[in-house]
């Protein structure tokens, strides 16, 4: 089986994540693994944010620039797209996450021998640039849709979504729920860093406005002054790439001065998947703030390492992982989400009934099954 895994974002997080574990499964599985990838691929860094060893697979750059960022990505991702289509008939199956694919999406539909993976759901039946006030996003928006093609999501039998809410909310404009192939959680690795559990909540997510950072301080400054959880630690966990970045975590540090905790407040800036580990199984609390996330791998990292999830009401996190409170803790605002977390952090039985939940819940997202349910899909090429 010779497999081929395109890679379209040089970004680090959930997709990157996802894959490398995707790739390292199909080097399980024996397979001959191509990674078809921007110029700033690194297998170091993978290694170091991912926590996976990529030994084995061929690495196929692709680019113009070595760069990061979204305007980057697009641009290389023409030149990605060309090679991608020179490069159709050489794979019995192509894993893609992008639907801006001109011109390689034409050979991929004649070829038929890909699986679309929807990390997002798919809103409109043609596509369309997303509405935005910031002119910069705009112009990238309207760039990117003259290079994408929708046909590639007529086949139904090659389309698989991150989540049941992802699938039923591309239903309407695909024409059928996609199949659910959820991301894995390497809990193998998660466990190595067992710990005596700390009165301490985290966090994790690149740093900017849209994560919701904002919320995450605020609910916790409620909780502190609410029911007297004074000996607290809120450690803040994620990834700082540009000046725009550095400038936020400048402003989550005024906040929280502010707020009156910034003597409980911990930053961590680029962390190792192996530190991230480590502090969540320290961690009795993960909160995870932003409205309809697609799925929300990190909480499922979370649970398996023992920490009860607080997630907003919402996306992938609410109904896929926490399924609508069985499993964890939903809020709509601060103060939903600072009561959460009173009635974890001042309850020792509370905790540990939600704790064992949430390992027990995270287990169905494992790499092993997520590898036999790869085993399955690709079987279907063979």
């Amino acid at each position: 089986m010779r497999a081929l895994v395109y890679w379209t974002s040089s970004v680090v997080g959930g997709i990157q994540r996802f894959n490398a574990l995707l790739t390292r499964a199909l080097l399980d599985l024996g397979a001959d693994v191509a990674v078809l990838a921007p110029l700033s691929f690194n297998r170091e860094k993978i290694g170091y944010y991912h926590g996976v060893d990529l030994g084995g697979a061929h690495v196929i750059k692709y680019g113009i620039i070595n760069c990061g960022g979204s305007y980057c990505d697009m641009i290389n991702s023409l030149q990605g797209n060309v090679t991608l289509a020179n490069m159709v008939d050489i794979f019995d199956i192509i894993f893609i996450d992008s639907p801006s694919l001109f011109p390689a999406s034409k050979v991929l539909i004649q070829r038929q021998n890909y699986i679309y993976y929807i990390h997002g759901a798919i809103m409109s039946s043609r596509p369309r640039p997303i509405l935005t006030f910031k002119p910069h996003r705009l112009l990238m928006h309207a760039l990117t849709t003259f290079i994408t093609d929708y046909n590639i999501f007529r086949v139904k039998d090659r389309v698989y979504a991150n989540s049941l809410f992802t699938a039923m909310l591309s239903k309407n404009a695909l024409g059928y729920k996609p199949d659910i192939l959820y991301p894995p959680v390497d809990i193998g690795r998660v466990v190595k860093y067992r710990d005596y559990k700390e009165p301490i909540v985290s966090m994790l997510a690149r740093f900017g406005a849209s994560k919701g950072w904002d919320l995450t301080l605020i609910a916790f400054s409620e909780a502190v002054n609410k029911c007297g959880v004074h000996n607290t630690k809120l450690y803040l966990m994620g990834s700082v790439n540009s000046n725009v970045q550095a400038t936020y975590v400048n402003y989550i540090l005024g906040l929280s001065r502010k707020l009156g905790i910034d003597d409980k407040v911990k930053i961590l800036i680029n962390p190792s998947i192996d530190d991230i580990y480590r502090m969540l199984n320290k961690s009795m609390v993960f909160i995870h703030v932003r409205p309809n996330e697609p799925f929300g791998i990190v909480v499922a990292e979370a649970m398996a390492a023992g920490a009860v999830p607080i997630v907003h009401k919402s996306g992938g996190p609410w109904f896929d992982i926490v399924e609508m409170g069985k499993y964890g803790y939903g809020f709509i605002n601060a103060e939903e989400a600072a009561d959460a977390l009173c009635r974890v952090l001042t309850s020792d039985r509370e905790f540990e009934k939600m704790s064992n939940l949430a390992k027990e819940k995270a287990d169905e997202f494992s790499y092993e099954k997520f590898k036999d349910r790869i085993d399955n899909i690709i079987s279907k090429f063979t």
